[in-house]
């Protein structure tokens, strides 16, 4: 998931200088968007809280809202633009007009700044793209043959949080920009982060990484010099993290800041500024969108129906380590682990405090957290679909007193059949298919030099003189919702070390995250595993999943910051521990043989390492690792052959586990086929 930052680090606050210096002093005719009209301070009231069934927590809240400062948001289009999902835009986020286009693409430009009829627009190139040119699901995709990318200032919503003695907090409604917490990875807090520095226009002694934003911050690029006089400046207290216990820096004096855990969901002002005061629901109330600006500077945003176009935001919270953030994911929960500080698609929610006396507020009507809700998916509807959740059957015959029916599914393709000339007598073919003509062919294909073949629509690949059926991935259905539905495979698929040097190592760093997804090269891997198993628009089809990897849950090791992936493997907590593991038809205990956890390699599998039992109980099956550290981090715990949870695990260089995917599709756009169920059952 790593981006470029806005611009490089060592250039990036003279680059901002440079690109905003003009911007500025220029001035934006905002009729053309909304018509605007002063508000009173008598007309400002804090969130309104009443009772909404539909909401998850009961509760709908509703703001009132006021403009205040502009700011790039709406991008200029011509009709081939296409660079963002359909359901992730909002009404206004673009201005599809081709002569508009085409007037901008010649006019003249000073400082990446231009004025055309009265309206400033700036313009954004492909130096902001990511080093990647391959399109990533759920991001900004960059046309790499059109040079620049046109948005419009437009003025800032603001949702009024609170009003004390003449003041109003006022939140963004949408996130307006994408910029990380910090520029580097290393422990950070909000005092000293290169995001707090960006948001005030701070000089380089305000931040670890010494960046002047003198001038180029987001306070000066949105607001004009008498806007800035209305806003006050802050004490912002920054308490640890209360889960983890980590330091999050001394208190600040902020005029521009992100919010707290303690605003969001610990404290009573939680409640007061329209949120629900607690982490057991995902909140509506915390749901937001960002605009197409802060897409095309990288913000994520969620494929998921219930939930799509939101994306997650920064606060200004500690995570588990000094190294990494609190966030809100997409359905409004609290991620209070965090993600590291240098995550490069959270989108940024700033707040700040101004003096309505002096701040030239503007009506923007008001918005609740009930519009944010989907009560049912755009796409099939639960009626519909022919697939659902594990149900468990009591059977006093198996171990634990029950077992699991998982409805399954085929997407994608993946080797796994062995094709051999014939097989020996009085064998069982194993996963092995006897076929003389295609072997010979095959043999034929290998002497030539050919390591892939295709034949009729059928793709073979060779490993180690071996020739391999890339058959269709059978996965077992673990949950289905929100129009998405949470596959695992049925077999191991495949055997990879999760990580090529033995050190300590947590997942988002892995080499087995890096091949499953594809995101840099770890050629000892070979083809990644999601370019090697689906298509082009099997991908598409697949979510980007935000991933929580909660620790150990019997040595406490941590397990690193939450990640966004497409595909990874299965956690501890999601196969053993948790009512989260039950929910997927796995027993939540060690104390008994789960069949459901037994697996079998492929004959691929087996071919590139993967181990298998010789025991007569336990024939053919093998083990297989899942995402969490042992009892220290250069371990991996794993699922051994009988269905135990071996949570001490096994060092991180094992080339003989085997590898289990797991991924969320989408139901609208995945061209799944429906097999038989499996059973846990012996």
């Amino acid at each position: 998931m790593e981006r470029r930052s806005m611009v490089p680090e060592t250039e990036r606050g003279f680059s901002l200088k440079r690109m905003f210096s003009a911007v500025l002093c220029l001035c934006m005719v905002f009729s053309i968007w909304v018509p605007l009209s002063r508000v009173s301070a008598e007309s400002l009231h804090p969130p309104v809280v009443e009772p909404c069934k539909e909401s998850p927590t009961g509760k709908k809240t509703t703001w009132k809202c006021v403009y205040f400062g502009t700011y790039p948001s709406c991008e200029v289009v011509d009709s081939s633009w296409k660079a963002v999902d359909e359901y992730a835009l909002r009404e206004g986020d673009t201005i599809r007009d081709d002569s508009l286009y085409t007037r901008l693409s010649e006019a003249d430009w000073k400082n990446g700044a231009a004025v055309l009829d009265g309206v400033t627009y700036v313009r954004v190139g492909l130096d902001r793209a990511p080093r990647e040119k391959s399109a990533r699901e759920q991001h900004y995709s960059w046309d790499f043959a059109r040079p620049w990318h046109y948005f419009a200032f437009s003025p800032i919503r603001w949702r009024v949080m609170d009003i004390r003695d003449g003041k109003a907090l006022l939140l963004a409604d949408r996130m307006p920009d994408c910029v990380p917490f910090n520029a580097a990875d290393e422990e950070v807090c909000w005092e000293d982060c290169t995001l707090r520095s960006w948001l005030n226009g701070c000089g380089s002694e305000a931040n670890r990484q010494g960046i002047d934003f003198t001038g180029a911050g987001f306070i000066d690029r949105a607001f004009t010099a008498e806007e800035r006089e209305a806003i006050v400046p802050v004490l912002c207290a920054n308490r640890e993290n209360r889960d983890y216990g980590t330091d999050s820096g001394a208190d600040t004096e902020d005029r521009l800041f992100i919010l707290s855990n303690g605003e969001v969901f610990e404290d009573e002002n939680a409640g007061r500024f329209g949120f629900d005061p607690g982490r057991d629901h995902d909140d509506p109330a915390k749901r937001f969108t960002s605009t197409l600006y802060a897409k095309c500077m990288g913000a994520w945003w969620s494929p998921v129906e219930m939930y799509a176009g939101n994306s997650f935001w920064f606060m200004r919270t500690s995570g588990y380590t000094a190294r990494s953030v609190t966030y809100v994911c997409d359905f409004g929960y609290i991620y209070s682990k965090g993600t590291l500080v240098t995550c490069s698609d959270a989108a940024v929610l700033p707040a700040m405090w101004v003096d309505l006396d002096k701040a030239k507020l503007t009506d923007a009507g008001e918005t609740s957290s009930a519009e944010i809700i989907h009560t049912s998916p755009t796409g099939k509807s639960p009626e519909t679909l022919d697939i659902g959740d594990p149900v468990v059957v009591p059977d006093s015959d198996m171990p634990g007193g029950a077992y699991t029916v998982w409805n399954a599914v085929a997407f994608g393709h993946y080797p796994q059949t062995e094709i051999v000339e014939e097989l020996p007598p009085e064998s069982s073919p194993d996963g092995r298919a006897a076929d003389p003509e295609l072997f010979d062919e095959l043999i034929e294909a290998a002497v030539s030099g050919r390591e892939d073949v295709t034949k009729d629509g059928i793709r073979y690949c060779r490993l180690n003189g071996r020739w391999f059926r890339s058959d269709p991935i059978v996965w077992r259905v673990l949950e289905v919702k929100d129009g998405t539905a949470l596959l695992m495979a049925d077999r191991c698929l495949d055997s990879v070390p999760f990580h090529r040097e033995y050190k300590d190592v947590f997942w988002e760093d892995s080499d087995m995250r890096a091949w499953l997804n594809g995101t840099k090269d770890v050629s000892s891997y070979g083809t990644p595993f999601i370019d090697l198993a689906f298509t082009d628009n099997e991908r598409s089809a697949i979510a980007v999943s935000a991933v929580n990897n909660a620790g150990n849950w019997y040595f406490g090791t941590a397990c690193g910051s939450g990640t966004h992936d497409r595909v990874y493997i299965p956690s501890e907590e999601e196969v053993f521990w948790s009512e989260k593991a039950e929910k997927y038809g796995f027993r939540p205990s060690d104390a008994i043989p789960d069949f459901g956890r037994r697996l079998s390699p492929t004959p691929y599998a087996v071919a590139r390492g993967a181990w298998v039992s010789s025991d007569n109980e336990t024939a053919g099956i093998g083990f297989w690792l899942l995402r969490t550290n042992g009892y220290t981090r250069d371990n991996t715990v794993y699922v051994g052959e009988k269905g135990y949870l071996y949570n001490r695990g096994i060092p991180v260089t094992c080339s003989d586990a085997g590898i289990v995917p797991v991924i969320r599709i989408r139901l609208d756009a995945a061209q799944y086929r429906r097999v038989p169920d499996i059973t846990s059952r012996q």
